[in-house]
């Protein structure tokens, strides 16, 4: 069973030839090493001709982007299996063995495995598994470990360049919407450096990925598409909010003064001291609003300073006298119930939801006005 690494590349001196060391450095000896350049400017292609004696095929050409350049090798692919490893990350030792047999023991078309990610600061984790359902709302499987049968290409296609940042998920989506077998192996294949292209763009991929999702909810069984579509709805609409706190922060102290009846003078604490809830106290700082301090169910981040306030936990709540602002994306819900057990008659929460909602009842009320003057 021939096995075919593709690596993408465009300058990428800095970490490829560990990469391309951790393919030449497995064991296994049936396989190809295809990599596909994009006409570097940097020492990327003095690199790969230290190492073109270990190598099956290196081009170097312009291309349309990353997943042209992924789709040129698979084009050149000649393996029954293609695996895709990005310029800055790298495979475990003996990893392709473990790929080998896992399709030889099983019928399965795609396997897929743990992957360990290494932030900036070189702390490492190693990403939680996530069920393969959960495809048909986010990219539940980690691409850079994933090796796909070459058949499975060939019958039914390869990456949309239509996507600029999401097309490895449009892909593995299609396939498990095709009903592509998919099979999880309980072990770390490949390491991955964060900060690739779709975590500087964030909004975009995500952007990208609800349209993906949205496209293929059809596809979904029956009984599931309606918690499918709420599920992409939530997520639509935190979508929103993050781009409106982005892109206009002042709108979060206008819609809390203007629709929701509060203002400078009432003490306001914020639930959640992740990144919603660092950028509102600064947009309400903005306005003069200081907000007293930061609420948390982290431990962690309890009693550390965040913009000069301390995280408190939950129960700091039992005594608190007025506003709770609760910006957290997942479990709202939960922390309402949460923060409603304390029994406190004095404290208002006001959550994303609530803001948005009136955010866009203001707009609505906007465009009422202007088209009476027209009228």
């Amino acid at each position: 069973m021939k096995i075919s690494i593709i690596t993408v590349c465009l300058n990428s001196a800095q970490t490829i030839e560990q990469t391309i060391q951790s393919v030449i450095g497995q064991k296994y000896d049936n396989y190809e090493y295809i990599i596909i350049d994009g006409c570097s400017t940097d020492k990327t292609l003095e690199i790969l001709n230290k190492y073109k004696e270990y190598i099956t095929t290196i081009v170097s050409e312009p291309d349309n982007g990353i997943y042209d350049a992924m789709n040129k090798g698979i084009a050149l692919a000649a393996g029954d299996i293609i695996g895709i490893l990005n310029s800055d990350d790298w495979y475990e030792p003996g990893i392709l063995e473990t790929v080998e047999k896992c399709f030889q023991d099983s019928d399965t078309d795609i396997i897929y495995g743990r992957l360990n990610v290494f932030k900036e600061n070189g702390e490492r984790e190693t990403a939680k598994e996530s069920h393969i359902e959960k495809i048909r709302y986010e990219m539940a499987i980690p691409h850079p470990t994933v090796f796909v049968k070459k058949d499975i290409y060939v019958k039914y296609g390869t990456f949309k360049l239509e996507y600029r940042i999401s097309a490895d998920y449009e892909l593995m989506l299609r396939f498990y919407t095709k009903e592509a077998r998919f099979l999880c192996v309980n072990k770390v294949i490949t390491n991955f450096r964060r900060g690739g292209i779709s975590a500087r763009q964030g909004r975009l991929a995500e952007e990208e990925t609800l349209r993906i999702a949205r496209k293929y909810l059809a596809y979904a069984p029956p009984g599931e598409r309606n918690r499918l579509k709420d599920i992409l709805n939530h997520r639509s609409r935190a979508l929103y909010f993050e781009r409106l706190i982005d892109d206009f922060p002042s709108m979060v102290p206008d819609t809390l003064n203007m629709e929701l009846g509060t203002g400078i003078k009432e003490d306001i604490v914020i639930f959640g001291s992740g990144k919603w809830g660092t950028k509102v106290f600064d947009a309400l700082l903005q306005k003069g609003i200081r907000p007293l301090f930061f609420i948390d169910n982290n431990r962690k981040k309890q009693r550390q300073g965040n913009h000069g306030r301390i995280v408190m936990p939950p129960e700091s709540l039992r005594t608190y006298k007025g506003i709770v602002l609760i910006l957290v994306r997942e479990f709202t819900d939960e922390i309402l119930i949460q923060v409603k057990g304390f029994q406190n008659p004095d404290i208002y929460c006001i959550t994303w939801n609530d803001i948005i909602d009136s955010h866009m009842l203001s707009l609505s009320k906007g465009m009422d006005t202007i088209e009476a003057r027209q009228e």
